[in-house]
């Protein structure tokens, strides 16, 4: 379904929906989703990468600058957050940098189209647009077909069909938006959540191990078991720094905990980076047809040097463990 905004007419040739009946469509979305144990605790811990609030002396904050700021500003609002009301300008931020990290990580290269709204009742041909969205492309029915960038939908919202009978929709290039991760950190991503995912189809399955444990049936040693699947966790998450939500630091020394919470930091805030300018680009390309020029600037937030600064002290011992955990939130 498209959202069709009151008193203006979408230009949105991509689709919102559910894939009902259409198993093949359904396995391709299922693939990329976050459902699962471990994938769902990176999920939630994703939310974080713009926090709701700080353990600072002020909060952090959204500016919309540049010469056009002013008008551009209850347009940016409303193209982060649609339909749904927000409290401010930075919570509808906070909302679309979420998304776009939590799907970023978990499915890979993600895609925005521009929806630009103009006025329904319009007299004149000419007119430009009056406001636009940006809408995400669910994750896993974006692909290319060729050159062309595509969206596959359910059969009822497309005629055309690749090589495997997916039907599909042919989108606009110009009114795209992609991010992705450059291809060393999309390379050690992905091979992260690959892991995740095995891992979650094994989740609890030592529980029987154990079980026959206890009668002698077999060698099983959970506690052999967990050290095990702890190093193998630390290996696959060390590019990014994830912990596991702590459930894995069993003879960890708490240095490397905090190292480990460090580079957690410092991915969140890479990632946090790579979409405000990747939105910034499509803001951009948005001001082109509606006539302004502003570019979104946070205030506020942890940054690149307050995380060398938390390295270089924990080298070298300037300060306590403890203080550089609490300054990384």
């Amino acid at each position: 379904m498209r959202r069709q905004p009151d008193g203006l007419r979408s230009t949105r040739r991509s689709r919102s929906f559910y894939p009902v009946n259409d198993p093949q469509l359904a396995e391709r979305m299922r693939a990329v989703s976050f459902e699962g144990y471990y994938t769902y605790l990176l999920y939630q811990d994703l939310d974080f990468v713009m926090p709701y609030e700080l353990n600072r002396e002020s909060d952090p904050e959204v500016l919309v600058v540049g010469p056009d700021a002013d008008r551009a500003t209850p347009l940016i609002e409303q193209a982060l957050s649609g339909r749904e009301r927000t409290s401010s300008l930075y919570n509808a931020l906070r909302k679309f940098v979420s998304s776009a990290a939590q799907h970023l990580v978990l499915a890979g290269p993600i895609a925005y189209e521009i929806d630009y709204l103009y006025p329904a009742e319009s007299a004149d041909p000419s007119a430009g647009p009056s406001a636009f969205r940006l809408e995400p492309i669910a994750p896993g029915t974006f692909a290319y077909h060729g050159r062309t960038p595509i969206q596959y939908v359910l059969a009822t919202l497309g005629s055309q069909q690749d090589e495997t009978g997916l039907t599909y929709v042919e989108l606009d290039p110009e009114t795209l938006t992609t991010i992705r991760f450059d291809e060393p950190t999309e390379i050690a991503v992905r091979r992260m959540v690959d892991f995740l995912r095995a891992a979650n189809s094994l989740q609890g399955s030592e529980h029987a191990l154990m079980e026959q444990s206890m009668r002698g049936m077999t060698p099983y040693s959970f506690s052999q078991d967990q050290r095990e699947r702890g190093e193998l966790f630390a290996t696959v998450t060390e590019p990014v720094g994830w912990n596991v939500r702590g459930l894995f630091t069993d003879n960890r020394l708490e240095p490397y905990n905090v190292w480990r919470g460090i580079r957690f930091l410092e991915f969140k805030i890479r990632l946090r980076d790579l979409i405000i300018d990747r939105l910034n680009q499509a803001l951009h390309q948005a001001g082109g047809r509606l006539g302004f020029q502003a570019t979104i600037e946070l205030s506020g937030l942890p940054a690149l040097a307050e995380v060398q600064e938390a390295k270089d002290d924990l080298r070298a011992g300037r300060r306590g463990l403890s203080e550089i955990a609490k300054s990384l939130v």
